[in-house]
């Protein structure tokens, strides 16, 4: 999978500390596992881009507990 490859070139400004936050969410779920996981999150003209890995546990895990609970900085950010 190269998203992040792909799609981290087109911004902005990226956002390092949602993989950080994510990666270690991930650890305290699966443990070491974690390491493979790959997520990223920026800025591309005025709008957050998010990138998850494809399970339903890895979305569910990101939007209630980093997505949702930012999502008014996260639009903030994006419209400055």
């Amino acid at each position: 999978d190269i998203t992040i490859e792909t799609i981290s070139p087109l911004l902005s400004k990226k956002m390092d500390g949602f993989g950080e936050l994510f990666r270690n969410l991930t650890y305290q779920e699966i443990g070491t596992g974690s390491i493979l996981s790959r997520a990223m999150a920026g800025i591309i003209e005025g709008k957050v881009i998010i990138s998850l890995p494809g399970s339903l546990e890895a979305v569910k895990l990101a939007m209630e507990n980093i997505i949702i609970p930012e999502l008014s900085h996260l639009v903030r950010e994006a419209s400055r």
